[in-house]
């Protein structure tokens, strides 16, 4: 299962409610807007004179020979830190459009930092949800992320085209990994701050129900497993002995007593 967890204020919450699990709307956040500015840095390695001349036989044929020459010095002249690392890490991201998915629901940073401190949910996607946005026209691709306290590597005429950024895109510093990510990428026109898609709302399996979910957010979800028996609406709690997360499934006239503040 991948999940993503959702946090808004008040009756913004319940609005988003709606979009993404009765609708099954997807945001798919820009390259450009994450929070942590130093995602998708990378190194630049040049290639041999061979391998850059080898790579363009295969994959740009049509390059004069000037053009080449002035790759050639973009990748190892005096500039190449502007041509070879910031530039194109600025045209990599304009054009991605990232989501975000937790292959975990139970850890407690998550809950705290993106789904308002249990007052928000997480959305349990069917494993046939990958499959869905895989079929969208602008997919590019997904996997799970490396954390490392390296920075990825870009290595120029070192692979097909499509797969010399992927070490870059999935790359991603240890602090993070709590967050088990698994990220879906999709291209798109420069310039928006994201991409919202419409999946089938049948590919959600479910919510998780924060610690402090209100009852107005409790009421929406039991409303849709109402239309959806097999739709499960479950709610965090904790184990009694130990900080370990669990999940308790909600019943329509029942609610289990939950040691929370």
């Amino acid at each position: 299962m991948f999940y993503k967890f959702v946090g808004a204020a008040g009756d913004a919450l319940l609005e988003v409610f709606d979009k993404a699990v009765v609708q099954g709307s997807i945001k798919l956040s820009s390259a450009t807007t994450f929070n942590d500015p130093f995602e998708f840095k990378f190194t630049s390695v040049a290639p041999t004179r061979d391998m850059f001349d080898a790579w363009h036989r295969t994959w740009m044929p049509d390059l004069t020979p000037q053009q080449l020459e002035n790759g050639w010095e973009s990748l190892t002249g005096a500039q190449s830190a502007w041509n070879a690392e910031l530039v194109p890490r600025m045209n990599l991201l304009q054009g991605l459009y990232v989501l975000c998915l937790a292959q975990r629901w139970d850890n407690h940073l998550m809950w705290s930092h993106y789904a308002d401190m249990h007052r928000g949910f997480a959305i349990r996607y069917s494993p046939e949800f990958l499959a869905a946005l895989e079929a969208l026209p602008d997919f590019q691709m997904r996997g799970d992320v490396n954390y490392s306290e390296t920075v990825a590597a870009l290595r120029w005429c070192s692979a097909p085209p499509h797969e010399i950024p992927l070490p870059v895109i999935f790359t991603k510093s240890p602090d993070w990994k709590y967050e088990a990510e698994h990220r879906v990428v999709l291209s798109g026109s420069v310039g928006k701050d994201a991409l919202y898609q419409i999946v089938d709302p049948d590919l959600i399996a479910g919510v998780v129900l924060g610690a402090r979910a209100s009852q107005p957010l409790i009421q929406k979800a039991l409303a849709v497993r109402a239309a959806r028996p097999e739709f499960t609406v479950d709610m965090v709690s904790s184990a009694r002995e130990s900080y370990a997360l669990t999940a308790d499934r909600i019943e329509d006239n029942l609610r289990t007593m939950r040691s929370i503040l």
